[in-house]
């Protein structure tokens, strides 16, 4: 009996951090991409409610909380569906001294960034083993090379660690997980790179921090837009047997750093910070 009430329920695709940037653009591709699925677009922002047309529903949540979650999971299951999909979009960025900033600073970063696509998978584990669901965790091409004052980098690294763990356990119950790794993107999280000078404050590594803001745009090169992130999201998607992990304009410079010794790396590193002020 219990197989028959699953098989009536209508599937779904679940995005987080979807009130703008590349999560507008994932909601916005599933919608064309999956007109048979329901789309759900959640985000902390209570704007979200109202973001999209009907056709998308559109939930507040915050995925460091479980309570958040677990309203949201039971408002879904009295609508009669049930994730298949499930893409943990939601993040945050910041450029700050990991040595220096305060412990719940570091710490909320952690939530959302490393922890909150973790309590996502728990609270929907029964979804996706019904469903032999998808899962897509959002990464960042940054893992390959971790810097000074870049603490984003470091909660990814995190991520996907877990992230390992986590596909090895669904794929134990037919569900998959996949990561996806951009390189620069054309969103608010860019610009918080290019407008750090302006806003160091004081510090005891201010000198460094306004090196690290000057040189660290330059060693960017193409700068994508959401909309072809979210096409490769929908690719691992649509893909019977899905990739494990999944590049998006990530930059060659990056890909040679992580293969130098990391001594070299270091005094690279130094070298840039210790840079006198252009």
């Amino acid at each position: 009996m219990k197989s028959e009430i699953r098989n009536t329920l209508k599937q779904a695709i679940l995005i987080t951090g979807a009130a703008g940037g590349i999560g507008q653009a994932i909601v916005n591709g599933c919608k064309d991409t999956f007109p048979d699925y329901a789309i759900i677009a959640t985000d902390i922002d209570k704007n979200i409610t109202t973001l999209y047309e009907k056709t998308v529903l559109g939930m507040q949540m915050d995925v460091t909380d479980e309570y958040s979650i677990a309203s949201v999971r039971k408002e879904i299951e009295n609508k009669g569906l049930q994730i298949w999909g499930l893409i943990n979009n939601a993040g945050v960025s910041d450029f700050f001294p990991v040595t220096e900033k305060s412990k719940d600073t570091l710490e909320s970063m952690y939530a959302i960034n490393t922890f909150g696509p973790v309590n996502m998978v728990r609270a929907f584990l029964t979804h996706l083993i019904a469903t032999k669901g998808r899962v897509v965790n959002i990464s960042s091409e940054s893992i390959r090379l971790p810097a000074a004052f870049h603490p984003y980098a470091n909660t990814k690294i995190a991520l996907e660690a877990l992230s390992v763990s986590m596909r090895n356990e669904l794929a134990l119950h037919g569900a998959r997980l996949v990561v996806v790794r951009p390189g620069a993107v054309n969103t608010p999280f860019l610009n918080d790179l290019h407008e750090l000078k302006d806003r160091i404050g004081e510090s005891i590594y201010s000198e460094y921090l306004h090196n690290f803001a000057l040189q660290a745009p330059k060693q960017l090169r193409r700068v994508s837009e959401p909309e072809e992130v979210a096409a490769v999201i929908i690719k691992a998607l649509q893909k019977r047997k899905p990739k494990r992990y999944y590049l998006v304009n990530n930059n060659p410079l990056l890909q040679i750093g992580q293969r130098l010794p990391h001594g070299i790396r270091d005094r690279l590193m130094q070298k840039m910070l210790r840079a006198p002020r252009a």
